[in-house]
């Protein structure tokens, strides 16, 4: 036996590794002695193996791999050397000089410590999973969580440096996970990685991983509790692509939560706290998770769930604020009155300024998500809501025959669920025409002058106000927008028996038709103002324009009068 008072242990392994490496002898020291100086010093001599020579090629095989094996089966040393390895990776980021929630660049990326130790540590954990015979399989058995956990946020960091153009280190992680497969029994979370480990393009390592979740989720459920506790923590660590990899599994491990007990309080409150992250995957991915628990869950959640999606939406990034939207119509389908009553009018606002988007899955989605808010619309908000739904109704109807389908069929949806709140005399028998419904331009501008007539005969009080919608739409990225309130405006004005609208917005109209009819470069534009100006001029009301347009210069002739 090996006493720790008469030798300096880093020297004795060493010396050890370096002149005859007797397994045994290092068993005997690290059992005995120090285990964890025991341990750092192989993976030590490891790390300088793995710097200096080809492993894989050295004749008569690596010694050092021979004192993982050993270790692997060793009936003590198993446990111990197991959750050495885990810790020494679970620590490399960390040393490496992490980047934290504030990183300078935008195209920062999570490093992992550029020494070999990284490697060394990955190589010792493959050699354990495929040398441990019988006694270290019953140690990773007892280890799962933390090893599944830590293999999953690796390979986040992994993928990350992969996308740089780092494949190695992914490469050696896969093997390992393989490896951990093979040793506890998962052949269908190895296929998986076979199948897809080494994706990285356009975030597939993503889905990846929330495949690895939901299998682990089927074949080992009793362990998946453990698993989130551990995954819960590390979204409060600095690396950006840990942190991506545990939203990814947790959001998954979620769809599966019903037996998660107190547990799920306490991944719901971390999911709900980084919906503020940095990364905008993480953000996504949180919200999904909250929506994908399994209803029962979301009933008991709503409030909190609303409350992040009515933040998301003024994401600054695109996918977030898509990710939102989509979870909103889903929590729709199911939530209680009281849950929506209260952020009814900011999520109606929220998604009025979304129907704008140039994003069509965007725009398309918070079309519908406004028709699903109606449902809700009947109740103390009405008012506000109803004022809100004037507000999107011109902009609708022009969204009504634009170049998106997925649009399109979103306005039909909604127009028609907000009808019976608008209560607009005819405006249900308008609704109900094959105009409305048609893909022709002719029916739906025929649509255009029916609704323009149910307009000015109903709803008189409300027709200033569409009016300068409409204008504004004159400038709308989408040529085929710009058409259709070219079109709806010109309807109105020559169907309206108002004088005010006559004299507010006649002359600029006119004005503005002549110069997109000659500056447009869009042919649908063009065509659409000349038939437009048609309208007008032929219109019962042109007269009364041409009278208005005469008294302004009998008043402006009589002021220059000496």
């Amino acid at each position: 036996m090996f006493s720790c008072s008469l030798i300096n242990h880093r020297a004795i392994v060493l010396v050890v590794i370096d002149l005859f490496f007797n397994c045994e002898k290092i068993c005997s020291f690290a059992e005995n002695t120090s285990s964890r100086i025991v341990f750092d010093e192989v993976l030590v001599a490891a790390r300088k193996d793995i710097a200096r020579k080809d492993i894989s090629r050295l004749r008569g095989g690596w010694p050092i791999q021979d004192a993982f094996h050993v270790f692997s089966q060793h009936s003590v040393l198993s446990y111990m050397f197991l959750d050495h390895v885990m810790s020494v990776i679970n620590q490399i980021p960390t040393l490496g000089g992490d980047l934290g929630h504030d990183e300078s660049s935008s195209h920062a990326v999570d490093t992992v410590l550029e020494d070999n130790i990284a490697r060394a540590a990955i190589v010792a954990l493959t050699a354990f999973f495929r040398g441990g015979g019988k006694v270290g399989k019953k140690a990773v058995e007892q280890s799962y969580a933390s090893v599944l956990a830590t293999l999953t946020l690796q390979l986040g960091s992994c993928h990350g440096l992969a996308s740089t153009g780092e494949l190695e280190p992914l490469r050696a992680l896969l093997a390992a996970f393989q490896a951990f497969c093979e040793c506890v029994g998962d052949l269908e979370m190895g296929k998986i990685l076979a199948r897809d480990g080494e994706q990285n393009e356009n975030e597939k390592w993503i889905n990846l991983i929330r495949d690895l979740a939901g299998c682990i989720s089927i074949k080992r459920p009793k362990e998946v509790p453990s698993i989130c506790s551990i995954l819960s923590n590390a979204l409060d660590r600095s690396l950006r692509f840990q942190r991506e990899s545990a939203a990814a599994a947790l959001s998954e491990f979620l769809r599966h939560s019903d037996g998660f007990g107190p547990l799920l309080e306490q991944m719901v409150q971390a999911l709900c706290r980084h919906v503020s992250d940095d990364s905008p995957t993480v953000r996504r991915l949180c919200l999904r998770g909250l929506v994908q628990m399994p209803s029962i869950h979301v009933l008991q959640y709503t409030t909190q769930i609303l409350g992040v999606i009515l933040a998301l939406l003024d994401d600054s990034d695109e996918s977030v604020q898509l990710t939102a939207v989509s979870c909103l119509l889903m929590v729709l389908e199911s939530s209680s009155r009281d849950a929506v009553e209260p952020v009814l009018l900011n999520l109606s606002i929220r998604l009025r300024n979304l129907q704008e988007c140039m994003n069509e899955k965007i725009r398309a989605n918070a079309y519908a998500a406004f028709g699903a808010l109606s449902t809700y619309g009947t109740g103390p908000q009405q008012d506000s809501f109803l004022e809100q739904a004037h507000a999107a109704f011109p902009r609708m109807v022009l969204h009504l025959h634009e170049d998106d389908l997925s649009v399109r069929q979103a306005c039909r949806n909604t127009l028609k669920s907000i009808a019976p709140l608008m209560e607009i005399d005819g405006i249900t028998a308008v609704f109900n025409t094959h105009w409305f419904s048609s893909e022709h331009r002719g029916d739906y501008e025929d649509f255009l002058r029916e609704l323009a007539r149910q307009l000015t005969q109903n709803l008189a009080a409300r027709v200033d106000r569409y009016m300068a919608s409409i204008i504004q739409a004159f400038d709308a990225p989408w040529p085929t927008v710009q058409a259709n309130a070219v079109y709806l405006c010109s309807c109105v004005l020559s169907l309206s028996d108002d004088k005010h609208i006559s004299s507010h917005y006649y002359n600029q109209v006119f004005g503005m038709l002549v110069g997109k009819m000659s500056r447009s470069t869009d042919a649908i534009v063009r065509a659409t103002c000349s038939s437009a100006l048609g309208l007008l001029l032929k219109s019962s009301n042109a007269s009364s324009w041409k009278d208005i347009r005469l008294d302004r210069a009998d008043s402006s002739h009589r002021g220059h009068e000496p």
